[in-house]
């Protein structure tokens, strides 16, 4: 018989294996198997609010709402129904008046959800080892969301006064440039691409400033203002793309 701290411990580490499982499940089909990708969803916080945190909170509740049923076939099937309903109700809450997408992403949350039944219930009967699989998989989705998985080949690139250029027979990932602005400076910058195969793509990484849209000679130009001094970073993104690409970029303030 297992003292009532080994069942409390027990329980708790068959949720939150679950949970970890669903996770990493998650991350590989979303991902495609592609460490790159997989990081980057790791770095959206709402997917461990979602599956760390409402999942867990949701299937501890719908336990102590069941906890005096008798273990038959009822409650066995009210349990299953509920869990149907916790995958589909965050969508509807979340995209209101999008029925299509509620409808679609909601069967995945059914799916996520239902699987979490499935190895709470198994990793409940695995214990104590239940507790070392809770704790591998959270530090793997830790790991994977903090390291960089960028993979580049024969990247050559070149850091001039007022601009950058690279060319890659293979990017996939992403790069950062800095740039260093001082109190009320603009950076202005302009990307062009030279793909042969491949995607891509870019933002700025930057807090606090004010953008603006701008047309130079034809071609679209983004401003960015900082009311302090700062160091923003033009990002670029690869997905399997080879090619060059150029940045020009010009500080005024």
């Amino acid at each position: 018989m297992m003292t009532r701290w080994c069942q409390v411990a027990a329980y708790s580490a068959s949720k939150v294996a679950a949970a970890g499982l669903v996770f990493w499940g998650f991350l590989v089909v979303a991902g495609g198997f592609e460490l790159y990708q997989m990081s980057e969803l790791t770095r959206q916080l709402p997917l461990w609010g979602y599956i760390y945190g409402y999942a867990v909170l949701f299937s501890v509740l719908v336990d102590a709402v069941l906890y005096r049923c008798k273990i038959n076939f009822s409650k066995t099937t009210l349990t299953f129904l509920l869990y149907v309903v916790g995958g589909y109700v965050p969508f509807l809450v979340w995209s209101s008046g999008q029925w299509i997408f509620s409808l679609f992403a909601g069967a995945y949350g059914v799916a996520c959800a239902l699987a979490f039944l499935a190895a709470a219930h198994l990793f409940r009967r695995w214990w104590p080892y239940s507790t070392a699989a809770a704790i591998l998989l959270l530090a793997g989705a830790v790991y994977i969301s903090t390291a960089d998985f960028t993979v580049t080949k024969h990247w050559m690139g070149t850091r001039t006064a007022d601009g950058y250029r690279a060319e890659f027979t293979y990017f996939n990932g992403k790069k950062e440039i800095s740039v260093d602005l001082g109190m009320d400076q603009t950076l202005s910058y302009h990307i062009d691409w030279q793909i042969t195969s491949g995607g891509y793509g870019t933002y700025l990484d930057a807090e606090g400033g004010t953008y603006t849209n701008v047309m130079r000679g034809g071609e679209a130009w983004v401003a960015y203002r900082v009311k302090k001094p700062s160091t923003v970073r033009i990002v670029v993104t690869g997905d399997r793309t080879q090619g060059a690409l150029t940045i020009k970029w010009e500080i005024t303030g």
